[in-house]
């Protein structure tokens, strides 16, 4: 079981999505610009049904890796970019938990509406 530490300076969920997307995006510079919007598009849906005051931003401990926490309906989720397959893990649980979708540059709009909507009952 992977432990991080939470990122202190947070106060909010918005404040902790902030910086995942800033870290996100910046690992991803050299992809094209979908990837962008996929993470942009993911985090809007993760602000809109996360739990209120279940967000919070951790990093692995080389701090090479932002893990962005958070609990949708009454599962606990971890989202993290991963750099080998260029796409956004949803795993449940902690950052070993299985894979539950990736997000990448492939992935439409469309492809949002079904591994959340599980979540959003």
């Amino acid at each position: 079981m992977a432990l991080f530490a939470p990122v202190r300076s947070e106060t909010t969920d918005l404040d902790a999505v902030r910086r995942y997307a800033v870290s996100v995006i910046a690992r991803s510079e050299g992809e094209d610009l979908q990837m962008k919007a996929v993470t942009l598009a993911l985090l809007g849906g993760i602000m809109w049904r996360a739990v209120p005051g279940s967000t919070a931003l951790m990093q692995d401990p080389a701090g090479a890796k932002a893990i962005l926490s958070t609990t949708l309906g009454s599962r606990h989720l971890t989202f993290a970019y991963d750099q080998n397959t260029e796409a956004i893990e949803m795993r449940e649980g902690t950052t070993d938990g299985p894979v539950l979708h990736r997000f990448c540059n492939r992935t439409l709009v469309g492809d949002f509406e079904g591994p959340f909507s599980v979540l959003w009952r």
